[in-house]
Order: C-alpha cells, then sequence, then structure tokens
C-alpha cells in the first residue's frame, strides 16, 4: 500500500512539473502574426446622385482612374450663373470707367475756366473799387459831377456782382468734381462684387472637377458601399480600394523573446498552409506593451501578466492577404 501511495505521488509531482513546464514555454512561444495591407475609403467630397459606378468588387484600378461619376448638372448650371453674372458686372465696370473719364474731364476744364473768370473778376473788382473810392473823393469836393460818380458806382457794383458769381461758378465746379469720390466708392464697391462672382465660380469648378471620383493609387476594390442611382452626402464612403503591393504582418511577440528581433532585420515566414512563404524586413518594434491582464491570466491559473509587443514586418508580395495568419519559418518546424 505504501508502495502504491509513492508512486502515486510521484506520478502527480511529475504531472503537475510537467503542467507548469508546458504553460511557462506557452507563455514564452511566439504565437501567429496576422497580414495586413494598406486600404483606403475612397469618399466623395460632394453631396449628389451617383450617376456613374463604374468598377465592382474584385476590379484593379490605376491611380487617377474614375470610378464614380457624380450627377454635376446643378453645378454645371451655377457656373454659367456665375460667369453671366461677372461678365455684367465687367461690362457695368467698363461703362462706368467710361462716364467717370468723361465726366472728370469736363468737370476739370469747367473748373479751371471759372477758377480763371474768378480771377479776372477779382482784378476787376480791385479796379472798379479804387475808382469808385477816388471818385467818392472827388465828388464830395465838388471836383465832379455827381452823374460821373454814379458811372463808376455802378461799375464797381456791376464788378462785386460778377466776382460773386464768378465765385459761384468755382464752387459748384468744385462740388461736381467732389462726385468722383463718390464714383470711386461706387466702382470699388463693383470690384467687391465681382471678386465674390469669381470667387464662387471657382468653387464650382473645384466642385465639377469632384464630380468624377478617382482611383488614390493603384489597387483593387475591395468593397464596394453604394449603387449607381444612391444619394450620397459630402463625405460619403464609395468603395474600399487596398493596395496588394503594400502589405506587412503583425507578430505579437513576448518581453523575453523581444531580444531575438533588431529593425531592420529580414525575415521568413510561412503561412498556415505550409506552403505560402514570404520574406518582410522588420520597420517597426512597438514602444508600448501589449498585455492580457492579471485577472484575465489567473482564470488561466496564472498569476502574472502576458506581456507582449508587437513587431512589424514589411513584406509587400502580393500572396499576402488581410487576414492571413503567419508565424516565423522554422518555429515548430
Amino acid at each position: 500500500m505504501k508502495r502504491f501511495l509513492s508512486a502515486m505521488l510521484a506520478l502527480c509531482l511529475a504531472v503537475s512539473s510537467f503542467g507548469c513546464g508546458s504553460k511557462s514555454a506557452a507563455d514564452n512561444e511566439i504565437k501567429w502574426g496576422r497580414a495586413d495591407a494598406k486600404e483606403i475609403d475612397v469618399n466623395s467630397k460632394i453631396p449628389g446622385r451617383v450617376v456613374e459606378l463604374l468598377v465592382k468588387e474584385g476590379d484593379e484600378v490605376k491611380t487617377g482612374q474614375v470610378i464614380a461619376r457624380i450627377d454635376k448638372r446643378d453645378l454645371e448650371a451655377k457656373k454659367e450663373q456665375y460667369e453671366a453674372s461677372i461678365e455684367a458686372i465687367r461690362a457695368q465696370q467698363r461703362q462706368a470707367a467710361a462716364v467717370t473719364t468723361m465726366q472728370t474731364g469736363t468737370t476739370q476744364s469747367a473748373l479751371g475756366a471759372a477758377q480763371s473768370a474768378q480771377a479776372k473778376a477779382g482784378a476787376d473788382l480791385a479796379l472798379a473799387q479804387a475808382d469808385y473810392e477816388r471818385y467818392s473823393d472827388l465828388v464830395a469836393s465838388g471836383a465832379v459831377s455827381q452823374q460821373v460818380f454814379e458811372q463808376f458806382r455802378t461799375k464797381y457794383e456791376v464788378a462785386q456782382a460778377t466776382y460773386e458769381q464768378a465765385g459761384a461758378s468755382v464752387r459748384q465746379a468744385q462740388a461736381a468734381l467732389g462726385q468722383s469720390d463718390v464714383d470711386q466708392a461706387n466702382e470699388a464697391a463693383t470690384a467687391k462684387k465681382l471678386a465674390q462672382a469669381q470667387a464662387a465660380l471657382q468653387e464650382v469648378e473645384v466642385s465639377l472637377d469632384e464630380t468624377e471620383i478617382r482611383a488614390p493609387f493603384d489597387g483593387v476594390i475591395t468593397e464596394k458601399y453604394v449603387e449607381e442611382g444612391s444619394m450620397i452626402s459630402s463625405g460619403t464612403p464609395l468603395v474600399a480600394v487596398q493596395d496588394p503591393t503594400d502589405n506587412w504582418v503583425d507578430l505579437k511577440v513576448p518581453e523575453t523573446q523581444l531580444s531575438r528581433f533588431t529593425l531592420g532585420d529580414e525575415v521568413s515566414l510561412i503561412a498556415r498552409d505550409g506552403e505560402t512563404r514570404v520574406t518582410g524586413t522588420i520597420t517597426d518594434i512597438s514602444k508600448k506593451a501589449e498585455f492580457a491582464t492579471q485577472r484575465a491570466t489567473s482564470e488561466r491559473g496564472d498569476a502574472t501578466d502576458i506581456v507582449s509587443f508587437n513587431v512589424k514586418i514589411q513584406v509587400d508580395d502580393t500572396r499576402l492577404r488581410p487576414g492571413m495568419r503567419l508565424r516565423l519559418a522554422g518555429d515548430g518546424e
């Protein structure tokens, strides 16, 4: 009986030791990595109706190839409207410029003539005033008759009236010339309207260019989100495009194995089918750990966290498809 109990105890210890050893090895094992590839959704920058969808899932596309077209009739109508508005504003500017030039020339000429007349009237007034004052003294002394004096007084009063009229003509010409400031303000307002219409036209032309949705790079259509006739809003994705030549494998490496990997190292990988083998280069080793929590691992009877780091292996092999599982060649072989 004692022999039997001793044998059973030894067996239990062996099994326990084997289990612990297997668990430790499993924790340090490099798991299967997962393949991924460059893939983006191609969005529409404008709202509207999809009138043409020129690709389907699995189609290969080239950079700049038209994938879809959005209805552009409303935008074309707006473009014609803005072009007509711009032409009308420019015609208005040409007409206003011609009128302003003519008015400015006429007004400046009138002001010059009025100023000359005022200067002459001023000289005549000064002479008439001198005669009037001199003959006032003479008539007072009896040197000349009242009739002669009245002639010089009338001449003086006419000179005064002529000078006042010349001054009024100068002020009128100056006021007309001041109208050019108003004309300049109107010209500035018209120029602003023209700039606004040109900006609106440019925006419409950009939107017209965006009615054709183009492939951003050489690739394959992996998913189609809309159908012809669909109404879409700005930012709606139409299709997904994948670059089959830009792919990689994300490998989760335990911290105990991380020293095996160095940036720039070339590594070989093998897929689950055992036949697909690819070669890649390590382009990134994450600085931040990924780990299962102590609670999660303790459910399996382990009291410590399982810490791993992501190692990115750039492969760029068309045989690789996102979601494929691969491991390091040689591990487990």
